[in-house]
């Protein structure tokens, strides 16, 4: 089996330094799982050597290494799924208690089968553990889940033939000795617990590569102050609600969010200010929300929200809500003045014979009818007659001049 561990030991080798390579893109639980690798190298490199190296060696050492190897990786298991971790005297504690048991069955009370016991006992008790975190958490994350399931797999697959070995060594049947017929059995044994190592770290890797990628992807997605859905991710969701709806002509709604005189707010609270208004304002709209729909950010205080099956009364009646929780709920600037806040919404039923360029250009026409009659109130684009439209529309333009007139001396209680 010296080929077998060679190849374990070649393998975990290779996968240290990747791991190490991920230690920089601040991973949860990185760090433990890099030292259980190099420990379970470590180990195998023992085994390796058992024909070279003394009993008591071989037994002590490599099951110290083995158990606290498992020890960091159930401690990067509940850092990685976001739980209170193994403390490192816990860590210590544990691998002190084993291995004094460990040399009190060597030298003590010479016991073959207590060692074999006490290492594999323990090892595989922490694989259970570790599995019943994954088995836990893993439907949660769902980007990661087949590599969360994997780990899972093998981690219990662990579990199994150690308490296997355990199993058989108090009943007198140990595998390693041959003694269950025929002997292909401890063959596949011995290269099963070789090589399952290996595999579990490298379902440990795929994890950490999907979850830096779900991660990325996430980045990208969305706005990096305010959490909301960039632009283009919004607007790829919004098509997608665009289609569904075209096809099963169901009801979809599409309102044009403007937070009132933002220019204001910057003047007189400087940009950290503006930041803070824009962060406090999404996240009052997405708790107005309540998971119905999605928000985007489309560009300085400009934000689109989408409602999927949605009619025109449940939309007004959205809307009038998230007014009504932007204007009675101030925020503070860093100096501690209070920042009030309003929005202006302009709301736009998708036509099923319609584009989307036509839905996202009559919810303009209608937030700018709503800020030239005073803001902090709701337009519905389908209420107005063609005539109102061409009004509207000049009313847009004539409340774009006066933005662009307002000073920044001027107060928030300006009109423009």
């Amino acid at each position: 089996m010296s080929f077998l561990s060679a190849i374990a030991v070649i393998s975990l080798s290779l996968m240290f330094p990747v791991l190490l390579s991920l230690r920089k893109t601040g991973v949860p639980g990185i760090a433990s799982f890099c030292t259980a690798c190099l420990l379970t190298a470590l180990a195998a490199s023992v085994t390796l050597a058992a024909s070279v190296v003394s009993a008591w060696f071989h037994t002590i050492v490599g099951g110290a290494l083995i158990v606290t190897a498992g020890l960091l990786i159930l401690r990067g298991f509940l850092q990685f799924l976001g739980r209170k971790p193994l403390g490192p005297w816990q860590i210590v504690v544990i691998l002190t208690g084993v291995t004094a048991v460990l040399l009190v069955f060597s030298y003590a009370a010479d016991s073959y089968s207590a060692r074999i016991v006490t290492g594999n006992g323990v090892l595989s008790l922490t694989c259970v553990l570790i599995g019943a975190a994954i088995l836990r958490h893993w439907p949660r994350e769902q980007a990661i889940a087949p590599y969360m399931l994997f780990c899972c797999v093998m981690v219990f697959l662990v579990a199994i033939l150690h308490a296997f070995r355990v199993a058989t060594v108090a009943t007198g049947l140990d595998v390693m000795d041959g003694a269950l017929p025929p002997p292909i059995w401890t063959t596949a044994f011995l290269a099963a617990r070789l090589l399952i190592m290996p595999l579990f770290f490298l379902g440990i890797i795929l994890m950490l590569h999907g979850w830096m990628l779900a991660n990325l992807r996430h980045i990208i997605a969305h706005d990096d102050l305010t959490g909301a859905l960039s632009r283009r991710a919004f607007m790829t969701a919004f098509e997608q609600m665009f289609s569904t709806a075209a096809g099963s002509r169901q009801q979809t709604a599409f309102m044009l969010l403007d937070l009132d005189r933002f220019k204001q707010i910057n003047d007189l609270y400087g940009h950290a200010g503006g930041d803070t208004a824009l962060v406090h304002f999404t996240r009052i709209v997405k708790k107005a929300l309540d998971g119905r729909g999605i928000l985007g950010r489309l560009g300085g205080e400009e934000f689109g929200i989408a409602l999927a099956n949605t009619g025109r009364l449940d939309a007004a009646e959205i809307a009038e809500t998230i007014c009504t929780a932007v204007r009675t709920t101030p925020t503070l600037a860093d100096k501690g003045a209070e920042i009030g806040l309003t929005v202006s919404i302009g709301i736009a039923m998708v036509d099923p014979g319609g584009s989307l360029a036509d839905v996202m250009v009559q919810a303009d026409v209608a937030l700018y009818e709503a800020k030239a009659l005073g803001r902090d109130r709701l337009s519905m684009a389908g209420s107005l007659h063609a005539a109102s439209v061409a009004s509207a529309r000049a009313l847009a333009g004539a409340a774009a001049q006066m933005r662009a007139a307002v000073g920044p001396a001027q107060s928030l209680s300006s009109t423009g």
